[in-house]
């Protein structure tokens, strides 16, 4: 659990730095909300940005925007699957957020519901099938639009992560019991618990994410829960649902962001030591056979950032240079610079590897489509199709401090990205 506080500190501090730390005021609000008529489901690409404590729908590229919220301190939005609706946090700060919002993309049927204890970055998920998310902060609650929280029973302790299957009927989640070494549950589909991970003594669990199949839960074990050897990597594992020895994949830093969905594989941030500016490789892991296969991004470079989609071989990744370990703010600004984005097929057709942008590009996001990436350039989102130039979409606003010496960094406080899936013809 503390790896993922860590990740929420390191996500939290710079976006506090940017829009101001104080706690909002504004009421709860109709735990029921406004209205609940289902919002249409869009048509076409929709961008959120959270904006000075408030939400923002934006219509096309520089063109008008919705507002969605007003008087909050809204941060972290994320859409639901068929984008009728943004979840958020309300109120974030070091200590966590008090509340977690709903608001319907077409900025009706706000929702706002008090969560104890806090919530961080991280601790809220959509089902990936249905409307309906789920958030734990040490108790397990999943709330629907119009609806209100309902708890759900769990093994004795404290919930420390949790990740929906692929088909949002099954899920796992980590809970610290009493004797503080972490045990990996599955549940779902009416189903009783059952224990599938004890982490050893005293450890800690953080599931990352399951294998697109849905057949494994990917997680990090934690020695003695320590934050500081969280700092520079953790073993992650995976665990075949049906029971049985898990397998050893790689090192990485225990973000979830660096385990990405690829075809029927997964794509990691393979690498050791804190800092992102070095010792930092792709790799491509066979969650069901253990292991992994390093990626040629080429000499000289780390590769961060990867974006992946479950039944498609398409990866987007950000290369820059490999700096010294410890580096000084103005090495990191420098670094930053050559931050570039490529997009390529299955890490291996080197003829499709193709140059997309370069300086201070982060946090690449493919549309549900698989044919648009959105991705941040200097304060702004940026869209890219296939065969066409990139688009400046709209800009924050407020721009992050990125020169941290551990070299990551992420605007995902900032924005939400959705395009989806295309018609059948």
């Amino acid at each position: 659990m503390r790896a993922r506080r860590l990740l929420a500190l390191l996500l939290l501090a710079p976006l506090l730095a940017a829009c101001g730390a104080h706690p909002t005021t504004a009421p709860q609000g109709n735990a029921r909300g406004q209205s609940f008529a289902p919002p249409p489901a869009p048509r076409a690409s929709e961008l959120v940005l959270a904006r000075k404590g408030d939400l923002y729908l934006v219509l096309r590229p520089g063109g008008p925007q919705r507002r969605l919220t007003k008087g909050l301190k809204a941060s972290y939005p994320a859409f639901s699957p068929d984008g009728r609706y943004v979840a958020f946090l309300d109120g974030a700060s070091m200590s966590g957020a008090a509340r977690i919002g709903i608001v319907g993309a077409n900025g009706k049927g706000l929702q706002v519901f008090r969560s104890a204890p806090p919530v961080f970055p991280g601790d809220y998920a959509w089902n990936p099938r249905r409307d309906k998310i789920a958030f734990w902060g040490g108790s397990l609650e999943t709330v629907r639009p119009g609806g209100v929280p309902q708890p759900i029973a769990h093994a004795a302790g404290r919930v420390s992560s949790f990740a929906w299957a692929p088909d949002g009927s099954t899920y796992a989640y980590a809970v610290t019991p009493k004797s503080s070494s972490d045990v990996l549950y599955i549940a779902g589909s009416g189903g009783a618990a059952r224990g599938l991970v004890k982490a050893g003594p005293a450890n800690g669990i953080d599931i990352a994410r399951f294998s697109p199949s849905g057949t494994n839960v990917l997680y990090w074990v934690d020695p003695a829960h320590s934050a500081s050897l969280a700092a520079d990597g953790l073993p992650l594992y995976s665990a075949p649902m049906g029971g049985g020895t898990p397998k050893l994949l790689t090192t990485t830093l225990p973000y979830p962001s660096w385990v990405q969905p690829v075809g029927q594989g997964v794509l990691v941030v393979a690498g050791d030591g804190r800092e992102a500016t070095t010792n930092k490789q792709l790799a491509r892991c066979d969650a069901a056979l253990g292991g992994c296969t390093q990626l040629n991004t080429g000499k000289g470079l780390v590769a961060l950032d990867p974006a992946g989609q479950a039944g498609s071989g398409w990866i987007a990744y950000v290369a820059a240079r490999d700096v010294r370990s410890d580096p000084t703010p103005q090495e990191v600004a420098s670094w930053n610079v050559s931050r570039t984005l490529y997009v390529v097929y299955d890490g291996k057709s080197i003829g499709t590897l193709q140059r997309i942008a370069q300086g201070d590009i982060f946090d690449p996001t493919w549309g549900e489509g698989g044919k648009e990436l959105a991705y941040v350039q200097e304060g702004a989102v940026w869209l890219w199709r296939f065969g066409e130039h990139p688009v400046r979409i709209a800009p924050f606003g407020a721009s992050l401090d990125v020169t941290s010496y551990y070299g990551y960094a992420s605007y995902r406080g900032n924005f939400a990205w959705f395009a989806p899936t295309p018609a059948a013809p």
